[in-house]
């Protein structure tokens, strides 16, 4: 399912059709993945559909903050969950599951003990309401020339978020980074059709930075809740430690250098005729 605008529609049209996608992908996810996976899907679906709104977010306000407040709730409603299992992903793409078997079962223990169902049927209908909104939506006045604006307003905000976080290196400020750089690289791939120059070329060292964000997040975490328990991980919890810290500062390395490539200036440059 291709999350692009076409660049021989009009943009209404396309962050329509967007959102009527990204939709209708999260109730088929509902009804066709395994709880676990639809939950991360889902979850994805929610935060692509709010970077479309946020593209054009100072031309749509009303909407925008309409549409804002429902896509968290749903998303929200689903977050703990998720944090668990991502916490246990972390820890498998860490360390030999065999070396740790206690912090290991404490992770699939935890993972499970933190499903609800009920959440997923609610969700269900949120989706729905939502969807039935779309045609609606009041951005027929849209041109391109917003979704540049709205392009370089996003660039801004992370470049802030990025100096931010290499200044108070704290879990906060590095979340806050990593949920601008989304934004941004939600952006590109939204443009990159017909803004190949620009666009296009972002799109892959700016997932590649979300990714080692994200990762850095859930070790981050992973370190933190397994701390607060130690005491029931007899001679696994240091070891496992100092292995997550040499990962963290791999990580960091490599979030300083993406983040310098990509973002260089305040102002993100772009020919403002294309």
């Amino acid at each position: 399912m291709a999350y692009r605008l076409k660049r021989k529609k009009s943009v209404a049209d396309g962050l329509r059709d967007t959102a009527h996608r990204e939709v209708s992908g999260a109730l088929a996810d509902l009804e066709e993945l395994p709880e676990e996976e639809a939950v991360h899907e889902l979850r994805k679906h929610c935060k692509k559909m709010r970077a479309l709104l946020r593209l054009v977010r100072a031309d749509i306000d009303d909407l925008y903050r309409y549409e804002n407040a429902h896509y968290p709730t749903l998303a929200n409603s689903l977050a703990g969950s998720r944090d668990a299992v991502s916490m246990r992903d972390a820890f498998l793409k860490l360390a030999n599951q065999n070396r740790y078997p206690q912090i290991l079962e404490f992770l699939k223990e935890r993972a499970q003990g933190h499903r609800d169902p009920s959440a997923l049927e609610d969700t269900r209908t949120l989706l729905q309401r939502g969807g039935e909104r779309i045609d609606d939506w009041p951005v027929d006045h849209l041109k391109w020339k917003h979704a540049r604006k709205g392009y370089k307003n996003y660039y801004r905000r992370a470049f802030k978020a990025m100096n931010t976080a290499f200044a108070e290196e704290d879990a906060a400020s590095y979340h806050e980074f990593r949920k601008r750089v989304k934004d941004h690289w939600y952006h590109s791939r939204l443009l990159e059709k017909k803004y190949k120059d620009w666009a296009k070329p972002r799109r892959k060292p700016l997932k590649e930075l979300a990714q080692a964000l994200g990762d850095w997040r859930d070790l981050r975490l992973l370190c933190s809740l397994l701390s607060e328990h130690g005491d029931l991980f007899s001679g696994e919890l240091i070891p496992l430690l100092d292995t997550a810290n040499e990962r963290l500062d791999e990580l960091h390395l490599k979030i300083e250098r993406l983040s310098r490539k990509l973002f260089k200036t305040r102002k993100f440059a772009f020919d403002a005729e294309s």
